[in-house]
């Protein structure tokens, strides 16, 4: 009896598990496919069209350090070991900004019950729980899923790409916000994008194969970023760790700022005219420093119990920027290559809500 309990528990679980394991990052085969999709939607000259393309822009991207109205993250906790990073950011959250909490589940004790639970870290008043339309195999990446804020002639703005999860509510959000959603046909993840005020943007040309191989970010041409994102300026790293993304190893604390734990790409930073501070690099694989999230006067700055603990915060403080730092212990997912602190959030800027999200097939809970 016991042994068919185990089989029937497990032939339930496997879907929960599945999805909840999923690798932060496509599959190979998923970034195969990826790369060439994003190789066959355009053949042409990154250069020449990104310098046409920026002359009539009126899209300008939004920036970190710019003012935070919400944070997002989802309900997931990836079995638990993402629940200290997320009350730690819930409970040292500026009281200015409201914590937006998603999930696709419709069951009203279990929204309630997530509530109850960010209420009692950060003030009720500043807790929504925010039920979007089901999609996709997984939720867990915020900074990827979501939609990409930005301004186009001073109107908030949602940039929506293609997810290779397919969890895609940026139709919902951008109603829910009355936002404008600009939308494009390549595979693209917010985690893999870091801006400043005046649209000078990073990107790191992500490999479809480990190693080696073709990169899909590569593929996506600089005009997208020029007319989609709003950049006026774009600087490509190559893939040199972690999955591939930008914000595990670049970050711009201002205009003129940035921090990186990359060695190899300090001469280019500073000949592209940025101040750079250099981060130490920790113990473990898919560990990073530079994976800190900044919402407003605040700096979470991911911990791992390691030497270089010490000297990150070092770094950051040395920036003289007037942030609050709260270190949050981060080693249990990043070891598993399953990110860190700004890979489960999002930062929105400070704007209205315009619809009910019961018109849009949603629904809120708030105080």
């Amino acid at each position: 009896m016991k042994s068919i309990g185990l089989i029937l528990f497990l032939f339930l679980c496997t879907p929960l598990f599945a999805q909840d394991f999923q690798k932060h990052g496509p599959s190979l085969e998923a970034l195969q496919k990826m790369a060439d999709h994003n190789s066959s939607q355009s053949l042409l000259n990154f250069s020449e069209v990104f310098s046409s393309a920026q002359e009539n822009n009126s899209i300008s991207p939004f920036f970190e350090y710019d003012e935070t109205g919400y944070l997002f993250m989802s309900d997931g906790d990836y079995y638990g070991i993402a629940k200290e990073m997320k009350d730690i950011i819930a409970r040292e959250l500026p009281t200015e900004t409201t914590l937006v909490v998603y999930t696709t589940s419709t069951n009203s004790s279990y929204q309630n019950k997530l509530f109850k639970r960010y209420s009692q870290l950060a003030s009720p008043e500043q807790v929504k729980i925010l039920q979007v339309p089901s999609s996709g195999s997984n939720n867990f990446w915020t900074r990827d899923n979501l939609p990409i804020p930005a301004w186009d002639n001073g109107d908030f703005t949602l940039v929506d790409a293609q997810y290779y999860y397919n969890f895609e509510p940026d139709q919902f959000l951008s109603q829910l916000f009355g936002a404008k959603l600009i939308d494009h046909n390549y595979f693209f993840e917010g985690g893999n994008f870091m801006a400043n005020s005046r649209g000078e943007c990073i990107v790191v040309n992500r490999k479809k194969a480990y190693p080696g191989g073709v990169s899909d970010t590569a593929a996506i041409p600089d005009s997208v970023f020029a007319n989609k994102y709003g950049c006026k300026s774009l600087l490509r790293f190559k893939h040199l760790k972690g999955i591939g993304h930008a914000d595990e190893v670049i970050k711009f604390m201002s205009d003129d700022i940035v921090v990186t734990d990359t060695h190899q790409y300090v001469q280019k930073l500073e000949d592209a005219g940025y101040t750079v501070h250099l981060l130490p690099e920790p113990d473990r694989n898919y560990e990073t420093y530079a994976n800190s999230l900044q919402v407003n006067d605040t700096l979470f700055v991911p911990v791992f119990g390691e030497s270089g603990d010490k000297k990150a915060i070092e770094v950051y403080e040395s920036l003289n920027l007037g942030l609050k730092i709260v270190p949050i212990p981060s080693r249990r997912l990043a070891t598993q290559g399953q990110g860190g602190i700004h890979c489960i959030t999002m930062n929105y800027p400070k704007v209205p809500l315009q619809k009910l999200a019961s018109d849009l097939g949603g629904k809120i809970i708030e105080q």
